[in-house]
């Protein structure tokens, strides 16, 4: 039997999302020594680059998104790839500060957000409908691929050649890869394209060739319905706890007597552990409620993050890592399935980049706010009780969720989430 080409679509997406995100924000820490040397850099003033690099996907997200529903994605991603390489290769060959940061700052943000944030769960949004949940959990493996695949290919590039020319070199492989994938783009499902269920039972096939027959909203219809606000900032609390464990387990481990290489191995742990979950709910996705499974999540969520408040031994921090990352792994496709189920898959970009502005903004406060509370009690006891408190309180927020519309701009009876 022919493969459905949504699959194709899923793929696509996952070698996207690894070389974009992999590519480029999560190999940030490999540059930081070098660059601080060659420019005579505090590690702040450093980091600060990646600060930039998050406020510009913030800040494009929600315009690439609105003009993802209404332009072609392939050429999105084309552009996107093109521009990806070249301001790879132009940090690669910059002598000036101030010029690589603001190349980090719009083009490489946005060339990031075209190519895979935003561009590639839509993709997936729009081919699936039946099987959307395990489509996106398997699509969103590429983020946590990243870290294990492209940042130690990055690394081995840049202890042969240096860190310049490994720049040079990856920004050319990674958006000529990047540009090649894009041609093999399709938009949406056509007539013959049937998504398959169980049984041999197939989608609706109108519902396909028009995305899920949902109408285009506006940003401002979309901003006017409550269920978006919920939704959107529940999944924004728990991503905000999400970058504040990782930014802290570290130095967490350091502070509790680990040595350098084993407190870095947490990270590791928590990158395996979300590929878990991905996979988990990649098993799982479609045989729930999507809203009552991110409700049980966010409860978790907060548990887990917690427990390192317990977590005093390498072994326990391991395991309490591992369960906060399984099912850190796990909210992210779930709650890009439910946006989709919610407001449909003509308005996914839209409602995906307003929401990613919102996830930014929030983890941007929330990281800050961990810092200060360790500056002003001199542990990390008040930053996991507040962990807790932010995830319960996530948790009510989703469950503020109307759970009886499937979609607050349509009546008609949808396919079952």
């Amino acid at each position: 039997m022919k493969t459905y080409y949504g699959w194709h679509i899923v793929a696509i997406s996952v070698l996207a999302l690894s070389l974009a995100i992999g590519g480029s924000i999560q190999a940030f820490g490999l540059f930081v020594l070098p660059v601080s040397q060659e420019f005579h850099l505090t590690r702040a003033q450093v980091n600060t680059g990646a600060i930039l690099f998050n406020v510009g996907m913030a800040v494009v997200g929600p315009v690439l998104g609105r003009i993802l529903d209404r332009h072609s994605a392939k050429r999105m991603m084309m552009i996107s790839a093109v521009l990806f390489g070249v301001s790879m290769v132009a940090l690669g060959v910059s002598q000036n500060v101030w010029l690589s940061a603001a190349i980090i700052a719009v083009p490489l943000a946005a060339a990031a957000v075209g190519c895979g944030t935003v561009t590639s769960p839509t993709l997936v949004a729009r081919w699936f409908t039946a099987y959307r949940g395990r489509a996106m959990a398997i699509a969103m493996m590429g983020v946590s691929l990243g870290p294990v695949v492209v940042v130690p290919l990055i690394s081995l590039l840049i202890e042969a050649v240096g860190w310049r020319q490994s720049l040079v070199i990856a920004g050319a492989c990674i958006g000529g890869i990047l540009f090649l994938l894009a041609l093999l783009v399709r938009e949406r499902p056509g007539p013959h394209d049937v998504e398959v269920r169980s049984g041999g039972a197939s989608g609706d096939e109108a519902a396909h060739e028009a995305g899920d027959g949902t109408p285009l909203l506006s940003m401002g219809e979309l901003l006017r319905l409550p269920q978006f606000w919920t939704i959107s900032l529940s999944v924004a609390l728990a991503f905000g706890i999400m970058q504040v464990v990782i930014v802290s387990l570290v130095p967490y481990g350091q502070g509790e007597g680990l040595p350098l290489t084993q407190a870095a191995s947490l990270i590791s742990m928590y990158g395996g552990s979300a590929l878990v979950g991905s996979l988990l709910l990649a098993w799982m996705g479609d045989r729930f409620d999507r809203l009552a499974l991110l409700v049980v999540l966010m409860v978790l969520f907060a548990l887990a993050g917690t427990s390192l408040l317990l977590a005093t031994s390498y072994p326990l921090m391991l395991a309490c890592t591992g369960a906060f990352g399984v099912i850190g792994g796990m909210i992210t496709p779930a709650f890009l399935a439910l946006l989709a189920d919610r407001f449909g898959a003509a308005s996914f970009g839209t409602a995906n980049g307003t929401a990613s502005f919102l996830s930014t903004i929030i983890s941007a406060g929330c990281i800050r706010a961990a810092g200060e509370m360790f500056d002003r009690t001199g542990d990390y006891e008040l930053t996991f009780l507040s962990i807790g408190a932010i995830g319960l309180l996530a948790a009510v927020m989703m469950l503020a969720t109307n759970p009886l519309s499937r979609s607050p701009i349509r009546k008609e009876t949808s396919i079952s989430a």
